[in-house]
């Protein structure tokens, strides 16, 4: 494992009171919860890239569904003839 690596940076009191409940709830260190924070947030932050990536490359290929569909298809929830996702 490699050595950490220090960061600073600044917080505004609220949310450092905050952080210094939940790392004491947890019996952790600030640092401990901030590592663990910023670990959650890039790895949502990659996989949301990932699936906007994924999304261009299908638009590009031709794979899209008529907004007029997805419309149709909105308007029928909740309905007697609902339709099904459109595909």
């Amino acid at each position: 494992m490699s050595k950490a690596v220090p960061v600073s940076f600044r917080l505004q009191p609220e949310i450092n009171e905050e952080l210094g409940r939940v790392a004491t709830s947890m019996d952790r260190p600030k640092s401990w919860v901030i590592e663990r924070a910023v670990k959650d947030y890039l790895e949502l932050q990659a996989w949301q890239l990932a699936a906007i990536d994924a999304g261009i490359a299908d638009a590009d290929a031709g794979n899209l569904v008529p907004h007029e569909d997805v419309v149709a298809w909105v308007k029928s929830w909740g309905t007697d003839d609902e339709l099904p996702m459109p595909e």
